[in-house]
């Protein structure tokens, strides 16, 4: 199939039926026709409303006249089309991108992995399925099961997965997402159903579901403290809900409405603000109090799936399937200070900010992940490249480490990467980093 060319395929921007990709098992080559027409048409959000008709894509400005199959399937795949009724990329979006410069630094340096080790991803845009509660505790999705990681020991087990499974404890059929913080434990599903499971025990997990309806995904979680103390999650469904779910009753305590689509949501650490990540051009900022909308997020071209706040509650991230991340100051939400995109290859589709506040990670949709130095105004980064998609990124607790999931046929690991601290002195990075302490 490879090197394939398509026949009478016209010009970029000429719209062509979607049963080109359907038909294709290059396309989610572990999916039978009709799962790989339901991802397709979920993943382009290509269904028509009118009766009788066939929905369709527009080719990529950037692939020639006469494209491989290759060439518009990896297209389709890294959501880099452009429909027909969007028309073309605002050109001041490139003229306002920041200047980054790579060259000479190095944050982080690799440390271990285990080929042995495997992680892997249901979803191709939802990629937050590794998370480090601890600097001995990595907790990351393979197979289908979730794998708990010591790097003491070096050694992997399965918490919680089809060993677990019974009458009265079950797991989503498959898993999209999940969350993990201090001793709790989510994971979400395609089908609405999530899983909570204490991390202290690692007994009785409790399953449960949103919703009746069928299809609808869990899009997004994250665990975060309430400014009373109680731990909450936000859960991001495609049925327009944005739930918050109190882990210590497991009951709904708030839900927010959200225009479109939610793909990803995060509560700033002061308790105040609601960031949403949707699929609209614009973000949104939503208070925890009234629940109602006091700020658009506007700079992005494409949809956006992933937004991270930093520590101090002042900066606000949002990558971008456009290519790029901004970033806000909540003090002026009107439009982004940054828009870090430059050396970015790819949609972003995960955000992390260290918990000292002074790294940024930002993991592509495959092959790169940057750290970009906060306390240089964004201008100073590191880029780790790689080959396979990115399953998902987590900084330790105390930001002397960094793992990264490997999610790919040929090469799939955990790859763990630790601060670098030259021994020798003068040099640009200190021994010590009082930020991260």
């Amino acid at each position: 199939m490879e090197g394939t060319i398509l026949p009478d395929l016209g010009t970029p921007n000429a719209s062509h039926s979607v049963s080109t990709f359907i038909n294709c098992p290059y396309y989610f080559p572990s999916l039978p026709q009709l799962q790989r027409r339901k991802h397709c048409l979920s993943v382009l959000a290509l269904i028509d409303n009118k009766p009788n008709s066939v929905p369709t894509i527009a080719l990529p400005l950037h692939i020639p006249n006469k494209p491989t199959l290759d060439e518009l399937i990896d297209a389709v795949i890294n959501d880099q089309t452009l429909l027909a009724s969007e028309g073309e990329v605002d050109t001041m979006f490139f003229n306002n991108r920041d200047v980054i410069n790579y060259e000479g630094n190095e944050f982080y340096r690799f440390r271990y992995t285990d080929t042995n080790v495997h992680c892997s991803h249901q979803h191709p845009q939802l990629r937050n399925l590794v998370y480090a509660t601890s600097k001995n505790d990595v907790y990351y999705l393979y197979d289908n099961s979730i794998q708990h990681w010591s790097p003491q020991r070096r050694s992997s087990t399965t918490i919680l997965g089809r060993p677990l499974r019974n009458l009265h404890s079950r797991i989503p059929n498959r898993i999209t997402t999940m969350a993990a913080m201090d001793e709790f434990l989510i994971v979400g599903g395609e089908d609405g159903s999530f899983t909570f499971m204490n991390l202290q025990t690692c007994e009785n997990p409790v399953y449960d579901s949103f919703t009746t309806e069928h299809y609808l995904e869990v899009n997004g979680i994250e665990i975060t403290r309430s400014r009373t103390g109680a731990y909450m999650s936000s859960n991001d469904h495609v049925d327009k809900q944005l739930r918050c779910l109190d882990l210590t009753t497991l009951q709904v305590s708030a839900t927010f409405p959200a225009l479109k689509f939610a793909n990803f949501a995060s509560q700033s650490p002061d308790g105040h603000m609601l960031a949403l990540a949707t699929d609209e051009l614009e973000g949104h900022v939503m208070s925890v109090n009234s629940r109602e909308k006091i700020a658009t997020l506007k700079g992005h071209q494409r949809f956006s799936f992933s937004v991270a706040w930093s520590p101090d509650s002042r900066m606000l991230a949002t990558g971008n399937d456009d290519h790029s991340t901004c970033v806000f100051d909540t003090r002026m939400l009107t439009t982004p200070v940054h828009i870090l995109s430059r050396e970015v290859q790819e949609s972003v589709r995960s955000l992390r900010y260290s918990n000292c506040g002074r790294y940024l990670a930002m993991a592509e949709d495959r092959h790169y992940v940057h750290i970009v130095d906060t306390t240089t105004n964004y201008s100073q980064a590191q880029k780790i490249d790689f080959v396979g998609d990115i399953s998902g990124i987590s900084f330790t607790p105390d930001g002397e480490g960094l793992y990264i999931g490997v999610s790919s046929i040929d090469f799939s690991s955990l790859l763990e990467f630790e601060k670098f601290r030259p021994s020798s002195g003068g040099t640009k990075y200190d021994q010590f980093d009082p930020l991260c302490f």
